[in-house]
């Protein structure tokens, strides 16, 4: 019926049929939400507000306001955000991809210069990889308690419910990355 209505639109106005495609087109949009909604966010800030203050100001530049990435940039808040790179999810079912041998193997293998991620599986993965790699170009500008505060953030919005007094070099090795 779309079809025929198009059809019909279009072969009396050019830009009927074409007003008709952008509206399905934004309206296709409209429904993929990207990064974090409002209310993962005021969870998190609740949980993790110096994270929150600390990530509008050092990571939204590139990763967006509510972490959906910006021109090309990681996802790092919301569906399929922090991922246990560099496999895909759907891979992360088969055991041997979890195997510490096998991934030693793989760490030992990768090519000079190629970049150094591990799986994001906890807290502190998430952490080691933050704190050594990011801002992008200025690595490791942020004192350890701010990567801490942006992990306890980014947590948080993930749907995490952080301990009393928050993930820390403590327990952030006890604290999965929640997946959505």
């Amino acid at each position: 019926m779309l079809a025929r209505i198009t059809q019909r639109k279009t072969s009396s106005s050019p830009l009927g049929g074409a007003f008709i495609a952008c509206a399905l087109l934004a309206l296709g949009c409209a429904a993929t939400q990207l990064g974090a909604t409002l209310g993962e966010l005021a969870q998190a800030r609740n949980q993790a507000d110096r994270g929150a203050t600390v990530f509008a100001g050092e990571c939204a530049k590139c990763h967006g306001q509510r972490g959906e990435g910006i021109g090309g940039v990681s996802d790092v808040m919301g569906p399929g955000a922090l991922p246990e790179f560099p496999r895909d999810k759907a891979a992360s079912s088969d055991p041997a991809l979890t195997d510490p041998q096998l991934l030693q193997i793989e760490a030992q293998a990768r090519p000079a210069g190629a970049a150094w991620r591990d799986p994001f599986r906890n807290a502190q993965d998430l952490y080691n990889f933050t704190s050594t790699q990011m801002p992008k170009r200025e690595k490791g500008k942020l004192k350890p308690d701010d990567y801490w505060a942006v992990v306890n953030f980014l947590l948080a919005a993930q749907g995490a419910v952080l301990p009393a007094g928050g993930v820390g070099p403590a327990n952030a090795s006890s604290i999965p990355i929640p997946r959505r």
